[in-house]
C-alpha cells in the first residue's frame, strides 16, 4: 500500500513539473530518473530545461554588473537561468533540495554527458549536443534534485542516432584550431574568442564572440544563420 502511494506521489509531482513546463511553453524540457542510472549519483532526478538559439544575438555577450561586480554571459544562459530559478522555486517550496547547473557556452563535457542520457539527442563532432530539429543550436541548462521524479518527455521520440557521418564543416571550419578529429581544445577556443580582434560589438558592453562551430553545423532545419566570423 505505502508503495503504491509513494508512486502515486511521484506521478502526481512529476505531472505538476510537466504541466508547468508545457504551460511556459519552454522548448527543451526532460527529466532524467537518477533511480535508474547506476551508484554514485549525485540526485535522485535531473531536470533539463532550455531553448533553441533561433538568432545568434542569443550568443551575444553582455557585461553585468551587480554586488559582487562584474559578471558576463550570454542572452540564452540568462533566459535559461530564469527558467530554472523558476522551476528550482517550485520544487524547494514542496520542500525538495536544488542545485542549479548553467552550462559554459563552450563545449561541457559535463553536461554533454548528461545529455546524452536524456536520449533526446547526440554529441556531435563539434563537442554540442545536436538534436533533431535546432541542430547544435540550442542552450540548456539543468537541475539536480532530491525530488522522486519520473523520467522521460512523451512528447518527443528517443533521437540518440549521430548523424554527423563523413561531414567534417566544424572541424575544417573552427578559426582557431580547436576542433580536430581526436578532440576539442578548449584553451584554443578560449583564445581566439577572448582576441578582440576576432570580436564583433553590437552595442556598448555587449560583444558577439566566434560561433563558427554553430552556425556550419547543417542539422537542423529550423535554425540556421550566419557565423559572426566574416573569415570563414
Amino acid at each position: 500500500m505505502e508503495k503504491n502511494e509513494e508512486m502515486q506521489n511521484r506521478r502526481d509531482l512529476t505531472f505538476l513539473i510537466q504541466e508547468a513546463a508545457f504551460a511556459e511553453k519552454i522548448p527543451f524540457f526532460h527529466i532524467l530518473d537518477c533511480d535508474l542510472l547506476a551508484d554514485g549519483k549525485k540526485a535522485r532526478s535531473i531536470i533539463f530545461l532550455g531553448i533553441p538559439l533561433y538568432e545568434p544575438l542569443l550568443l551575444m555577450e553582455q557585461s553585468i554588473y551587480g554586488t559582487d561586480g562584474e559578471s558576463k554571459c550570454t542572452m540564452a544562459q540568462k533566459k535559461v537561468e530564469s527558467y530554472l530559478r523558476n522551476f528550482s522555486d517550485k520544487l524547494e517550496i514542496l520542500g525538495y533540495n536544488t542545485v542549479i547547473k548553467l552550462p559554459d557556452i563552450l563545449p561541457d563535457d559535463e553536461a554533454n554527458r548528461l545529455f546524452e542520457m536524456t536520449k533526446t539527442g547526440f554529441v556531435g563532432k563539434n563537442h554540442r549536443f545536436i538534436v533533431e530539429d535546432y541542430g547544435c543550436r540550442n542552450y540548456i541548462g539543468y537541475i539536480l534534485s532530491d525530488a522522486p521524479l519520473m523520467g522521460g518527455d512523451y512528447r518527443y521520440p528517443e533521437y540518440d542516432e549521430n548523424l554527423c557521418g563523413g561531414c567534417t564543416l566544424c572541424l575544417d571550419q573552427c578559426p582557431g584550431g580547436a576542433l580536430k578529429e581526436n578532440g576539442f581544445t578548449k584553451e584554443r577556443c578560449e583564445n581566439y574568442r577572448e582576441n578582440s580582434k576576432n570580436q564583433v560589438e553590437i552595442a556598448a558592453k555587449s560583444i558577439r564572440k566566434c560561433d563558427v562551430c554553430y552556425a556550419c553545423c547543417p542539422i537542423g532545419t529550423k535554425t540556421r544563420w550566419q557565423s559572426a566570423d566574416s573569415s570563414v
